[in-house]
């Protein structure tokens, strides 16, 4: 009788370790606004950029890989953008929100320090009141972090349903002249539906096991100055950029192009090998990678270092721009719509790397 319990527990164990988790909707928001390379140069001349430095459309095309980006209104928050990508969910994906037990909202672009953005969330997109919610303040590698979140919540029996929400607004603390910057930000929102089972007509994209990785020495190379409590802006600091729209009320963005270049490169393929090897899948094995789309530049550099072949390497940064936490889950949903490229069995190694450093990977089996 003894060994029968044993055996049962042991059993029982088993199956609650080996529970699945499933993405099983994704939908994503822009703001109307959208700019082109040639509104890029206008706005650097504009503002004070170097009238002797002759910039075209073409330069900054190749230096990024974009054309297009996307700006929120002055008024308009990561939040809105957020909650605007969740309604879309609920209804492109015909999914009830009463059965939504978790938000997790993922953005480096909170409305308040309290309360917390996600509690506003809830009640502006009517969700239950016993739903429950929390912030989470990363950027590039926020997809990721958020996915892992909600996977443990609902393995560890918690709840059975979580709607991640990824949205940002970088445009508004990039100064005109930052010209590098303002060729690769843009602002969205994302929302994933994650859950304990396979739904009907949805995507049940199966969650591996998550690799993660932090190295906080990289603070410096990517920040936004002057956003919050440590050397917060203040009056003289303010009116230097009152000519500006929105005059960087929220920060400042900077960034050491060159380290961040070589952080990329120096993780991203240790990342790539370590996530392979946690789930125990070969390299072949992989039908897609979609990682951040940081820069088109950037991840050619990424891809030819590893040998990946064009076609499993996915890159949609033209026409989107970088839109920080929100790049995976965009780049997953442009290829159900428009590529139909997914079928049963793929699977799709997916990682986010970026400011904090921080980085992380899982991989997604369809």
């Amino acid at each position: 009788m003894y060994i029968w319990f044993t055996n049962q527990r042991i059993v029982s164990l088993f199956f609650i370790f080996i529970k699945l988790v499933y993405i099983n909707a994704i939908s994503y928001h822009f703001p109307e606004q959208s700019y082109d390379n040639k509104q890029i140069i206008e706005d650097y001349y504009k503002y004070g950029g170097d009238s002797l430095n002759r910039i075209t459309s073409q330069d900054i095309f190749n230096q990024c890989g974009i054309h297009k980006r996307y700006s929120s209104q002055l008024d308009e928050t990561a939040k809105d953008l957020g909650n605007k990508a969740a309604l879309k969910l609920f209804e492109e994906w015909n999914i009830d929100k009463n059965t939504i037990e978790y938000l997790i909202f993922v953005s480096d672009a909170l409305d308040y320090k309290g309360p917390t953005t996600a509690c506003v969330m809830q009640y502006d997109l009517g969700l239950p009141e016993t739903c429950a919610t929390i912030d989470v303040l990363h950027g590039c590698s926020g997809f990721i972090y958020g996915l892992s979140l909600a996977k443990a919540l609902i393995s560890s029996g918690q709840v059975n349903n979580v709607l991640v929400i990824t949205a940002d607004t970088p445009t508004k603390v990039v100064h005109p002249t930052d010209i590098e910057l303002r060729a690769i930000f843009s602002d969205a929102g994302a929302s994933t539906l994650v859950s304990n089972q396979k739904m009907e007509n949805s995507l049940n994209f199966e969650i591996s096991n998550f690799i993660f990785g932090t190295d906080g020495k990289g603070e410096k190379n990517l920040l936004v100055e002057r956003s919050a409590t440590k050397n917060p802006a203040d009056i003289t600091w303010l009116k230097q950029f009152e000519h500006l729209p929105g005059g960087l009320r929220r920060g400042r963005m900077k960034m050491n192009s060159p380290q961040i270049f070589l952080f990329a490169l120096r993780k991203v393929p240790i990342l790539i090998a370590q996530v392979l090897t946690k789930n125990n899948v070969k390299f072949e094995e992989i039908d897609y990678f979609v990682l951040h789309q940081a820069n088109g530049q950037m991840l050619e550099f990424i891809r030819k270092k590893l040998k990946i072949p064009q076609e499993k390497f996915i890159i949609n940064i033209e026409n989107f721009g970088n839109t920080v936490s929100a790049t995976i889950p965009i780049a997953l949903k442009e290829m159900i719509d428009n590529k139909n490229k997914f079928k049963k069995g793929n699977k799709i190694l997916i990682g986010g790397f970026g400011i904090g450093y921080s980085w992380g990977a899982t991989i997604l089996t369809i």
